[in-house]
């Protein structure tokens, strides 16, 4: 089997999606080397990994656009007729409208349809019709989880056998780092204090980084001393988080460390004390899995995916409560038995998700897409003989009938 795979969001700089990808890909191609099944990527840009792609995966340099969304529309239906691949699966939640072949989309999450507020105009105007039409015309749709499985079936009234759960997973690479050197050289990268509540994800409205504040000034009134590190990339109406900060009295304790590579991750969990991620909506969550693997202690909300991927190795609050945030943090940071119990509880959840798992899940997926796409055409030849077959059989059953019909 040829698969053309969506490499659009492997660039530098990657967050949520392009790890996803990335992972996803690398697992594939170590499957395919079992199976004798070829991987083409396709991508608007050149394409960036942290690691060598497999052998079996290939790179294909033609047809690109720097525009996403034009490219998707333009230009992947082009790659695509040249390759003739059985089954193209498209990534993050969009995919041409003319595709030619079997096609895989991976939807991510329903923020679109649920929390519009979250995103600016622009995503709104492009994305949304782009996801409606993906979910509308792909042969088999991926989730990354139930919590967005069951919000698209509500939302896009989707056939329920064409929608598959596979989960995503932390890379291997993330489980306790005990080196003290390793340790002490990101402490001293990004001037770490020595007790801290660690965030980690783009800085945007929905990861709910306001009431995450105005909850850990509220600890620190209660006698918490720990400090706050926000560790990730500057996102959608960041900027405006500053003056919330002084009005809270709280700029000499949140630390703003920017976007760290993936291979400091590990090492950053390890040295925080808990890990906090309200997000008001996830799809799936991937850092949650990464602290669970990493020995963190794991505050996070009780909604959307996060409560599902935590399950019972993290404490899980309510996250528009500020009350109940507080008392998460105060909780963590004062029984030294619960952050131990969750130290012990986390990489036994993580391990409960594996790549490796994902990727069979995701070829057979492939292999779904493909006899549904062969099937439908073979349901339209069929259609196609009897409609063109009916008018001789009416014309012969009215001549048997005669003038009258009867």
């Amino acid at each position: 089997m040829r698969i053309a795979f969506d490499g659009t969001t492997l660039t530098p700089g990657r967050t949520g999606v392009g790890y996803y990808t990335e992972h996803l890909l690398q697992h594939l191609g170590r499957e395919a080397a079992r199976t004798g099944d070829e991987i083409v990527v396709l991508s608007n840009l050149p394409v960036e990994t942290e690691a060598p792609l497999p052998p079996e995966v290939r790179v294909h340099d033609r047809h690109r656009f720097p525009v996403r969304a034009v490219w998707m529309q333009a230009y992947a239906p082009r790659a695509l007729a040249e390759l003739r691949p059985d089954v193209a699966h498209f990534t993050n939640g969009m995919m041409p409208a003319l595709c030619g072949t079997a096609a895989v989309v991976t939807v991510h999450d329903m923020s679109l349809r649920l929390y519009p507020r979250f995103h600016p105009v622009r995503r709104l105007v492009i994305n949304r019709p782009l996801q409606r039409l993906a979910i509308a015309r792909a042969d088999a749709i991926v989730t990354v989880s139930h919590s967005t499985r069951r919000d698209l079936l509500r939302l896009h009234h989707a056939s329920p056998d064409r929608v598959h759960v596979v989960h995503e997973a932390a890379s291997p690479e993330f489980q306790p780092v005990t080196k003290g050197a390793a340790l002490a050289e990101v402490r001293r990268q990004y001037a770490l204090p020595e007790r801290f509540v660690l965030y980690l994800g783009t800085v945007e409205p929905r990861k709910n980084l306001r009431r995450l504040l105005t909850a850990l000034a509220r600890a620190r009134a209660a006698g918490m001393p720990h400090h706050l590190v926000c560790a990730g990339p500057y996102g959608w109406l960041s900027g405006d988080l500053t003056s919330e900060i002084a009005r809270l009295g709280l700029a000499d304790v949140v630390h703003f460390t920017g976007y760290v590579p993936f291979t400091q991750l590990p090492a950053l969990y390890s040295l925080c004390e808990m890990f906090a991620f309200p997000s008001i909506y996830e799809g799936f969550g991937l850092p949650v899995v990464e602290a669970l693997a990493c020995g963190a202690p794991v505050l996070t909300s009780s909604t959307s995916s996060l409560a599902e991927i935590a399950a019972d190795a993290a404490v899980t609050v309510d996250p528009l409560d500020v009350e109940a945030l507080t008392g998460g943090l105060l909780r963590l940071a004062h029984d030294a038995d619960l952050r131990a119990s969750l130290r012990r509880a986390g990489p036994a959840r993580a391990a409960s998700f594996s790549w490796t798992h994902a990727a069979r899940d995701v070829l057979a997926v492939y292999r779904t897409a493909v006899a549904s796409r062969a099937q439908a055409r073979a349901g339209g030849r069929r259609r196609a003989a009897v409609d063109t077959a009916e008018p001789a059989t009416v014309v012969s059953r009215s001549t048997a009938e005669g003038p009258d019909g009867v």
